[in-house]
């Protein structure tokens, strides 16, 4: 069953006194008794209450907005799937309203946050951790809401989300087939998705004692310069080479340096990205 939203009038009720004096608590008014606006504050914070910060006159109104938060907007892929979403729900007659966390989970709780308070629709959200204290209160609001790129560890969420492990258990084996003297893995930012494609390759590739592992590389400009660092620390140009990277962005920076440098891909050296961005 949904679970009811909590409103303004059920916060006056509890803490019997009336909307309006909930309204002053609400911004901060210094007319409230001190007594009585820590009652109601403690009622709010039980009931994780949220405003709604859309005009009384629109109250009874559908907004057909959809919410977006994503981890980033320099990331392709995020854009790619933005862009699905776009068209799904323009044919409902809905609109999006997409903002990033930029990898920081206050930012993601404040967005989601706002957006609750915005009486939107529904919201999708790519959380940067499966534990994440968004997720909980998505789950309290009552609010359709969706998780993508990630695997939630309880199962009455839904979500979306590729098989990261196999998509490195693909990578592992294909680099098997080319039997490469020098192997190396580049991976980016601590997260779900992450974890499970280094399990993939890992727990599939043959000589872990000789796969080389760069990690925290996770922009096509740092991509760009660790290409430099590869070319001198692994010897490209004299040993063939297999470079497995967890983000099609790194991938992308690295080829663009190798190519600019001379160095033949994939014949000296051969690049798996991950993402399949256009």
């Amino acid at each position: 069953m949904k679970k009811k939203n909590v409103t303004i009038s059920d916060i006056a009720a509890e803490a019997g006194v009336s909307k309006a004096t909930v309204s002053r608590v609400l911004s901060n008014s210094p007319k409230v008794k001190p007594e009585s606006k820590n009652k109601i504050l403690k009622i709010i914070e039980t009931h994780s209450y949220l405003p709604n910060r859309i005009a009384q006159s629109l109250a009874g109104s559908p907004r057909n907005i959809i919410g977006i938060v994503i981890e980033e907007l320099a990331n392709f892929f995020f854009i790619e799937v933005a862009d699905g979403f776009d068209q799904v729900i323009s044919q409902a007659g809905y609109s999006m309203q997409i903002s990033s966390s930029k990898w920081n989970e206050e930012k993601e709780l404040k967005l989601v946050k706002l957006l609750i308070s915005s009486q939107i629709d529904g919201i999708i959200l790519a959380p940067i951790s499966d534990e994440s204290e968004s997720i909980n209160l998505l789950l309290s609001s009552g609010i359709p809401f969706l998780l993508i790129n990630i695997i939630p560890g309880q199962k009455r969420i839904p979500y979306v989300s590729c098989d990261n492990y196999k998509g490195g258990k693909l990578a592992a084996d294909f680099f098997k087939g080319m039997n490469r003297p020098s192997n190396i893995l580049i991976t980016g930012f601590p997260h779900q998705t992450l974890t499970h494609r280094i399990q993939g390759f890992k727990n599939n590739f043959d000589n872990l004692d000789k796969l080389i592992h760069y990690e925290n590389i996770s922009t096509y400009e740092q991509g760009y310069e660790m290409a430099s660092v590869l070319l001198v620390k692994n010897a490209l140009t004299i040993i063939k080479t297999a470079i497995f990277v967890t983000n099609d962005n790194v991938a992308i920076g690295i080829i663009t340096m190798l190519l600019e440098l001379g160095i033949s891909i994939p014949d000296q050296v051969s690049i798996v990205g991950y993402d399949d961005i256009k």
